[in-house]
């Protein structure tokens, strides 16, 4: 199936499900076509050919990522495969009987996922914030890594501190051996 002829069948497809379509460049799509129907937070995937596939449009249901770019939901994707000498009428058809019953609940799913992961990392952020303000040091967000370094901001004291979660906080202190008598006798007090 040549390029333009998947735009017209997928765009056809995402008329008849009320859907956006979103197109790779020409470029992007030379060895494999594929493009993606939008609709509020329903993201699905349609590509076309491949060694592996010809001859079928590949359909799958996508789910949202969390603000740090990783999945909130770890189910494997829903899927099936269509011939793609079908109309796009029954392309729609097949859609919404085989993938979307299957598909829209694990997407519920998903966006609550997400949405709490999302609330919980914004909590952490804040907290770690916190404790870099407080100690005049920048917090460089690393991924999923919620530490603050203070070497050499306290004399004598090496430390890292992290948030193991989002309302708790790790110390880690390297200390010499008279420093750390000094931190002990002040906790016993």
């Amino acid at each position: 199936m040549e390029i333009q002829e998947f735009k017209e069948k997928v765009g056809q497809v995402g008329a008849i499900l009320e859907m956006t379509v979103e197109f790779p460049s020409d470029e992007d799509m030379k060895w494999n076509k594929f493009a993606y129907l939008i609709k509020e937070h329903q993201k699905i995937g349609i590509r076309s050919g491949g060694y592996q596939n010809s001859n079928k449009f590949h359909i799958d249901g996508d789910f949202p990522r969390k603000e740090g770019g990783g999945y909130g939901h770890y189910d494997q994707s829903p899927s099936i495969n269509i011939s793609d000498s079908k109309t796009p009428e029954q392309i729609s058809r097949d859609i919404k009987k085989r993938l979307l019953p299957v598909y829209l609940p694990e997407l519920e799913k998903s966006i609550k996922q997400v949405e709490q992961a999302n609330i919980y990392g914004q909590k952490r952020r804040a907290n770690i914030q916190k404790m870099a303000d407080y100690f005049q040091v920048e917090f460089r967000e690393d991924g999923r890594e919620h530490k603050i370094y203070l070497s050499g901001k306290l004399e004598g004291l090496c430390s890292k501190i992290e948030l193991v979660r989002e309302d708790k906080v790790k110390f880690e202190l390297t200390l010499t051996p008279e420093i750390a008598i000094m931190v002990f006798d002040l906790l016993k007090q």
